[in-house]
């Protein structure tokens, strides 16, 4: 059989058609695939001192850093706050951003005070930077200086603090975190504390009961031996020589000894006055013609006194009645006059006991530098990671800690009550007396919080704290114990260091996209390494029929 040229020709398209369609239908279900990449947000936040007094609030070194890769362009900042008041407003704040030339800010320390004086706030200096590239979105902030709080009505010490504060973005997590050393934490001692609160500690003591004077000595001392115990011990003794009624407080001995002194002058008075009603008598008896001689033989003249008198044999007879009468009065008056100077002498004697007390009292409390309380080695941390785990961590951490010069430290679980049983005492030392109110300070450790959740693939995380907290105790004065010019009743509180970390974090991910075909179905991007050995396969097919047909034609021929 003989295949004509064109005939074969047609055979060849047709089979190199059909591979082209093949070749075309496969790949039709090519596919594209996208990857998003990770993208997160850090914030942390700091306040290291904050005062409020008299409903106005200072606060120094504000920190709010901000690292965000989700935004375009990404937000990397961090805005310090050296000082803030609700006087003021803020002091010195500077925004940090990757382009920023500043390294330290504030280039020299800010303060701010409240009105009348009665506080004011140094802020502290940060090293600060900002970066944004191609490892992930970055801010920093490190302590150079602490600064300071001055309080009027209590000073609260701070020394030697550190600082590590950083919010990032990378390309596997978001993390905030800081943390605060502060070296020192001191309340004042009881004497500044008193002093500072406008109190006359003088005037105070004179109206203090013995019991209530060795409760405000046994704060600073010994009350069982020593100085202060030789002086209880006379105070005690000069007491019970006076007997149940003994005045207890030194204003009520002397208040005493002013009553005494009273009866005493009145006693020599009421002498007075016998002697002269005798002197009268017996002037008048003497005169009498029917009694001097009788009067003369038994030796008593003009000069006689009214004891001489009553030890003659004359002072029961009748006609001397009135003589005898008088001189009795002088008796009884004289008697009274020594009761009410023994009186006197034993209520000095307790004035002078009760004034060396308080002398001994008022040493002790003086002498005293030991704070009421103190924290020492307080560490903060703060810490929240978004991550494929997110984690989070607030803690705080006290090395020692002392009440009133205690020589061992004390857990911080036990600062509280210690502190407590202090405050207590001197409470009551203060409340006793008409006219005083005093509210003690306090202080606390702050509890932590913190949380992580995950909402699909994106991780979020949160941690804060406030490290430490001082209620500033109140006082309110009679006019006769406040110091003039002081401000009394102030109170008030200070925190020191506030911090918070917040971060959410959404890891990297890859969608697959598949293009429409003639088949309908969505192509493969990446095509298929068998369509070429199909298109191959079926144009050899196609070249085999052709020879055997034209073998078969020449055969025949």
């Amino acid at each position: 059989m003989q295949v004509s040229r064109p005939t074969a020709y047609r055979a060849i398209a047709a089979i190199a058609t059909m591979s082209a369609l093949a070749a075309s239908t496969v790949v039709a279900s090519a596919s594209t695939t996208t990857t998003t990449p990770s993208k997160g947000s850090a914030t942390s936040s700091l306040t290291v001192l904050q005062l409020s007094l008299l409903g106005n609030t200072l606060s120094a070194g504000q920190i709010a850093a901000v690292a965000d890769n989700s935004v375009s362009p990404h937000n990397v900042k961090l805005v310090v706050t050296p000082v803030d008041s609700s006087v003021t407003g803020a002091v010195g704040q500077q925004t940090i951003t990757p382009g920023s030339t500043a390294t330290q800010v504030p280039s020299a320390p800010a303060t701010a005070s409240l009105p009348n004086g009665v506080g004011s706030i140094t802020g502290p200096t940060f090293s600060v930077s900002a970066a944004d590239n191609a490892t992930g979105v970055l801010t920093s902030a490190a302590l150079k200086a602490l600064g300071s709080v001055t309080i009027l009505t209590m000073p609260v010490n701070l020394q030697t603090a550190s600082l590590a504060n950083t919010a990032s973005v990378t390309s596997t997590a978001s993390t905030a975190e800081k943390s605060l050393s502060i070296g020192t934490i001191a309340l004042p001692s009881l004497q500044d504390l008193l002093a500072k609160l406008g109190l006359n500690l003088n005037n105070l003591l004179d109206l203090l009961t013995q019991t209530n004077l060795d409760k405000l000595a046994g704060l600073v001392t010994s009350t069982t031996t020593g100085a202060v115990k030789t002086a209880n011990d006379a105070v005690t003794a000069a007491r019970t020589a006076i007997g149940a009624n003994a005045p207890t407080s030194l204003s009520g001995a002397q208040s005493a000894l002013t009553t005494a002194n009273g009866a005493v002058t009145t006693a020599q008075a009421t002498l007075t006055s016998a002697n002269t009603a005798f002197t009268s008598a017996l002037t008048s008896a003497i005169a009498n013609p029917l009694t001097s001689a009788l009067l003369a033989g038994a030796g008593i003249t003009s000069s006689t006194t009214a004891a001489q008198f009553l030890a003659s044999p004359l002072a029961g007879n009748a006609a001397l009645a009135s003589v005898t009468s008088a001189a009795n009065a002088v008796t009884a008056a004289q008697t009274a006059l020594t009761a009410a100077q023994g009186v006197v002498t034993q209520v000095q004697a307790l004035v002078a006991a009760l004034q060396a007390l308080i002398t001994q009292v008022l040493n002790a409390v003086n002498a005293s530098n030991d704070p009421l309380a103190s924290l020492g080695g307080v560490n903060v941390v703060t810490k929240a990671v978004a991550a494929a785990t997110p984690t989070a961590v607030a803690d705080v951490t006290v090395a020692s800690t002392h009440v009133l010069g205690t020589l061992a430290s004390l857990p911080v679980s036990q600062l509280t009550s210690a502190l407590s049983s202090v405050t207590s005492t001197l409470s009551g030392v203060l409340n006793s007396v008409t006219g005083v109110s005093f509210t003690p300070p306090s202080i606390a450790i702050g509890t932590p919080t913190k949380s992580t959740s995950k909402t699909g693939t994106t991780s979020h995380a949160a941690a804060a704290i406030s490290a430490v907290t001082v209620t500033m105790p109140t006082l309110t004065l009679p006019t006769a114990l406040a110091l003039p010019g002081v401000p009394t009743n102030v109170g008030g509180k200070l925190v020191v260091g506030q911090l918070a970390e917040t971060a959410a974090f959404t890891p990297a991910s890859s969608t697959t996209t598949k293009t429409p075909g003639s088949t309908g179905k969505l192509a493969n991007t990446g095509g298929s390494p068998i369509l070429p050995i199909v298109a191959a396969l079926l144009m050899v097919g196609g070249l085999a029929v052709l020879r055997r047909r034209r073998r078969l034609a020449s055969d025949t021929i």
